[in-house]
């Protein structure tokens, strides 16, 4: 049966057209954004989540440039502690020279004073070991932080210092490794066991420090591994939460663009329904 409800079809093909409308827009704004969700009320849980992450991979971000300055300053132990070991090293040397029973009052004030020189590079050394005036060899250091759930590291190393000997006379004193105890060249010397167990110290001082520095490296490395994977999984996971899927937005714009065009030419045809009821009611 024919009745004016006919014109119930071009109502329902303009709700189409006007619903089909919209995702058309949605999917441009989506696409221009580079956003899932442009919408205010657009799934907040799911924008609530990314967020966090979000700010959590920012905090990793500080944390890997706070790990390359610390990594900076544990270079700069490495090699400062390099160069103490040289210069334990060539201590050693001179102590040998020194026990030369055919070595000269001048030889042995050669040695003196090479030793003494050294004593006080050493010292030197370990004093300047700073990075940004925070002294890092005195046992102190500075702790420096990896960003939120990254931990903490403190940069520190064993305090240095010279070993102390006993001068044996008939009054012995204690007083730090000199370049005449070295040389053996001093009034009062302490004896050759003495020496060499102060410079067995002294090594050991040199030697605690290198195996620290060197901990503190790899620390340092494994852990800015580790923030840089863990940073670069966050990212993934916040523009799998936020970012738009440009394969699948597109592939909805155009099926929209088909349905608007295809709407478009069946609210013609209902129209043309209403324009044939009106010629019937005509005739």
């Amino acid at each position: 049966m024919t009745s004016i409800n006919a014109g119930g079809a071009f109502y329902r093909v303009q709700n189409s057209l006007n619903l089909n409308s919209e995702k058309v827009s949605m999917s441009m704004q989506r696409l221009a954004s580079g956003q899932q969700h442009i919408a205010p009320g657009d799934a907040t849980g799911t924008k609530a989540v990314a967020y966090g992450t979000k700010a959590e991979a920012a905090s990793l971000r500080v944390g890997l440039k706070n790990g390359t300055e610390a990594l900076q300053a544990v270079e700069m132990l490495n090699n400062d502690v390099s160069q103490l070991n040289d210069i334990v090293v060539r201590l050693e040397e001179l102590y040998a020279a020194g026990t030369n029973g055919f070595a000269t009052t001048e030889d042995r004030a050669a040695i003196d004073a090479e030793a003494d020189t050294l004593f006080t590079e050493m010292t030197r050394i370990a004093t300047d070991a700073k990075w940004k005036g925070n002294a890092l060899t005195n046992g102190t250091g500075v702790t420096v932080g990896f960003g939120r759930n990254a931990g903490s590291l403190a940069v520190e190393l064993t305090a240095f210092a010279i070993p102390t000997i006993i001068d044996t006379n008939a009054s012995p004193v204690t007083n730090a490794l000199t370049g005449s105890d070295i040389a053996r060249s001093g009034a009062d010397l302490p004896t050759d066991a003495n020496v060499v167990a102060a410079l067995k110290s002294l090594k050991t001082n040199v030697d605690t420090m290198a195996v620290e520095a060197g901990a503190l490296f790899n620390i340092v490395t494994n852990t800015m591994n580790h923030m840089s994977s863990l940073s670069a999984g966050y990212a993934l996971d916040v523009a799998s939460k936020m970012d738009v899927d440009f394969a699948s937005e597109t592939t909805e714009l155009a099926k929209g663009q088909i349905l608007a065009q295809a709407g478009t030419a069946m609210l013609a045809q209902a129209n043309a329904q209403g324009q044939g009821m009106l010629a019937l009611i005509q005739s």
